[in-house]
């Protein structure tokens, strides 16, 4: 590869991983003036079909155009035309099949959900999957010709069009008495489409220019559909759902929460209310998992190359790497969160309802992490269906156990069911990793070592978030100082107690964004001992 492509290569990755963190960033706060202007009941009605939605967003703006991006980068030029035009075949029948699914079916599924009033809202969103074809298409083309530029600017445009329509029906509800919570949602979900149609303009804009797509529909097909259809579904599959896990695990949810919660004595307005409290956890989750994910992902493409190349030495190393900056930062996120959770509760959602809950959901953050991290390796070396196993295994484990912990611990049982199905999947894709990978991230000294880190650090930063109370107050505009002054002292403290208890090692610093300057606190460090 020439310096002149590797620049193209590593400017277009940024390029997309800037606009997947803006994309990440707006559908994780937007929830917040969703709940303060909608209530708890709003914020119930939208998350109960929002995972409708978020499964067909994820297939076309992350699972399906990864795999797509694989199969137009192993042929070539020449050949792309007619592969293009096989899979929007394949790809149409998909989304007409869900379009229509999701039309017949909605009075049946709001009914499974345990709310026939959300069928207009299903209706709503089904509009979004007749986009699918034509972004996933786009999406996974321009990446597989390393152009992430159609991508990177189709997903903010999504993200900002669905937003401010998810906004505004929020406001106006706010507003207006006279609209009920299901028209607010069903206005809010027709954001999705927008949304899409933005997108789908936006690459239309980018293949017009192009004169690729003027070959597309003379193009004789000469791949076998069987085999095509089969790699879809497969390792298209594979991809998809795992980019989609949180989401289908929020989707049981919305199946068996609210109904949980009315079979142990909940009146129906009360137990939608209470399953509002706990889909806070949701953005929180996300947040988490924005600050945890990026930096140990980074280094998955480096470990697949050390595979190929059989280097023993260095696929250890870069291993341990990988799991060491995955589970610091998802584990720091997590114990920071849960450490200011009062205070963020108030000042995000407007009170302090279901502390337990919410703390116990947070630990989805460190399970989803590692489990990313460990799929990217899997999948880096063609191994799909073990982990698309695990995945289907631990959904099913939370679909069964969730009614029978929410009997026995309330609410909180819901959270626990998440994370007991999560760390099954953890578990199958962890015995699934080659013998040696697995061999060099199965230490346990690290975990130790940082949970004596951690421990403190919530500890620590518990008490100054406790102290900065009692000199501010307890309202919600306090909150927001206690927040702001605990996040400050959190990140110090465990960035202090990290470095002197040598954590990571050099190398491992050196990986991160802000390495050189940890490597300078380092040497600075050692200096004065």
């Amino acid at each position: 590869m020439s310096k002149r492509t590797k620049r193209t290569v590593f400017g277009s990755a940024a390029l997309l991983s800037i606009a997947a963190l803006i994309a990440k960033v707006l559908s994780a706060f937007y929830r917040v003036p969703l709940q303060n202007l909608a209530g708890d009941l709003g914020f119930y009605v939208y998350q109960q079909v929002y995972p409708l939605y978020g499964i067909g967003m994820t297939f076309a703006l992350n699972g399906l155009p990864v795999f797509i991006s694989r199969l137009v980068a192993e042929k070539t030029v020449a050949e792309r035309p007619a592969l293009v035009r096989q899979l929007r075949s394949i790809l149409v029948g998909v989304s007409l099949a869900a379009f229509v699914g999701f039309q017949a079916a909605a009075p049946w599924i709001a009914g499974a959900m345990g709310d026939q009033d959300l069928t207009s809202m299903i209706r709503a969103v089904s509009w979004m999957y007749l986009f699918m074809p034509t972004l996933a298409l786009g999406r996974g083309y321009y990446q597989g010709t390393l152009d992430m530029t159609p991508t990177a600017v189709s997903q903010v445009v999504e993200q900002i069009l669905r937003v401010a329509v998810i906004i505004w029906a929020a406001w106006y509800f706010h507003g207006h008495p006279a609209w009920t919570y299901y028209e607010m949602g069903t206005f809010a979900m027709s954001g999705a489409t927008i949304g899409a149609l933005g997108a789908a303009w936006t690459l239309h804009r980018y293949r017009r220019r192009d004169p690729f797509w003027g070959t597309v529909h003379l193009a004789t097909p000469d791949n076998s559909w069987r085999l095509l259809t089969r790699r879809l579904l497969l390792q298209g599959g594979s991809i998809c759902l795992f980019a989609a896990a949180l989401i289908l695990f929020q989707l049981v949810d919305s199946f068996t929460v609210a109904r949980s919660l009315q079979k142990i004595g909940y009146l129906p307005v009360a137990a939608r209310s209470l399953k509002g409290i706990y889909d806070r956890g949701q953005p929180l989750v996300q947040l988490g998992l924005v600050l945890s994910s990026a930096f140990g992902t980074t280094l998955v493409p480096n470990l697949t190359r050390a595979l190929q190349s059989g280097s023993r030495l260095r696929i250890q190393r870069l291993a341990t790497e990988v799991t060491h900056i995955s589970l610091l930062f998802s584990v720091a996120a997590t114990g920071g969160l849960i450490a200011l959770l009062p205070w963020i509760n108030q000042f995000l959602f407007g009170d302090r309802e279901q502390l337990m809950t919410l703390a116990l959901y947070l630990g989805a953050i460190i399970l989803v992490a590692m489990i990313n991290t460990y799929n990217a390796i899997l999948q880096s070396v063609g191994n799909y269906r073990a982990a698309t196993y695990g995945l289907l295994i631990g959904i099913a484990l939370k679909a069964a156990l969730t009614g029978p912990l929410i009997r026995i611990f309330g609410l909180p049982g819901a959270s626990l069911a998440t994370l007991i199905g999560l760390a099954v999947v953890w578990w199958i894709i962890f015995n699934q990793l080659p013998s040696l990978i697995r061999i060099s991230v199965s230490t346990r000294l690290f975990g130790t070592r940082l949970l004596g880190v951690t421990i403190p650090m919530m500890i620590a930063t518990f008490m100054i978030a406790c102290a900065s109370q009692a000199v501010l107050g307890v309202s919600r505009w306090a909150s927001i100082g206690v927040t702001l002054i605990g996040i400050a002292a959190g990140v110090t403290i465990f960035l202090t107690l990290a470095l002197r208890n040598k954590l990571l090692t050099i190398r491992e610093w050196l990986v991160l964004p802000f390495g050189s300057g940890m490597l300078h606190l380092v040497q600075r460090l050692q200096r004065n001992k």
